[in-house]
C-alpha cells in the first residue's frame, strides 16, 4: 500500500464503530502496549474529540489517541500513535499529530506531551521531528521508573514535552 497518495487518505474523528478496528491495528503493531478492546471503544467514543483515525478505502491505517490533562487543560497528552505497516514511510504519524493539534484550535494547546520508553527511538524521532518542523522546543524528563512497574518488565517511561519557545498556542502556526 505504499503507493497510496497522502491526499487520498481520510483524517477524521473515530466513532464507536471504529473501536475494534483500532484495537486490531494496535495489536498488529508491536512493540506498542495493547490495551483492552474496551479501552479503544471508550477512546473512539468518549475521547473522540481528542483522537484521530486515518483510513483509505474503508481500511483503518492510523490512529492517535490523546486527552487534555485534567490538571493542565492547555496540555494535550498523546497516549498512543500507531500506523499500519502498510502505510509506513508516508510521514503519516507526523501528519496525524499535526491534524490532532489543528482539531483542538477552539481549545488552544500550549503543550503536547507524551511518554516514551528509552528504547523507542522511532517515537523519539517522531516527536523531535514534529517539534523541529514548527520551531518548537522538545524537552525530556524522567516520569515513570522501571521499578514503578513492579515485576512486569516494562521499561521506564520518560515525559516528552513539545511547546513553543514563547509558550504560545501551538494551533496557530499549523494553519499556515
Amino acid at each position: 500500500m505504499t503507493d497510496i497518495a497522502i491526499d487520498s487518505l481520510t483524517f477524521r474523528k473515530p466513532t464507536l464503530q471504529d473501536g475494534y478496528a483500532i484495537y486490531e491495528l494496535v495489536k498488529a503493531s508491536p512493540p506498542l502496549d495493547v490495551n483492552s478492546s474496551y479501552l479503544y471503544f471508550l477512546q473512539a467514543s468518549h475521547f473522540a474529540d481528542t483522537c484521530l483515525v486515518v483510513e483509505h478505502d474503508g481500511q483503518l491505517l492510523g490512529f492517535v489517541s490523546a486527552y487534555f490533562q485534567p490538571d493542565a487543560t492547555d496540555t494535550l497528552f498523546v497516549w498512543q500513535v500507531v500506523v499500519s505497516k502498510a502505510a509506513r514511510g508516508l510521514g503519516l504519524a507526523k501528519k496525524m499529530l499535526r491534524q490532532l493539534v489543528v482539531n483542538q484550535a477552539a481549545h488552544g494547546v500550549q503543550r503536547v506531551t507524551c511518554t516514551i520508553s528509552p528504547s523507542n527511538e522511532a517515537s523519539q524521532a517522531l516527536f523531535r521531528s514534529f517539534a523541529e518542523q514548527y520551531g518548537w522546543t522538545l524537552s525530556c524528563d524522567p516520569f515513570i521508573r522501571e521499578a514503578d512497574f513492579g515485576g512486569e518488565g516494562h521499561e521506564a517511561e520518560d515525559l516528552y514535552t513539545v511547546e513553543a519557545p514563547d509558550h504560545s498556542d501551538l494551533t496557530k502556526p499549523l494553519f499556515t
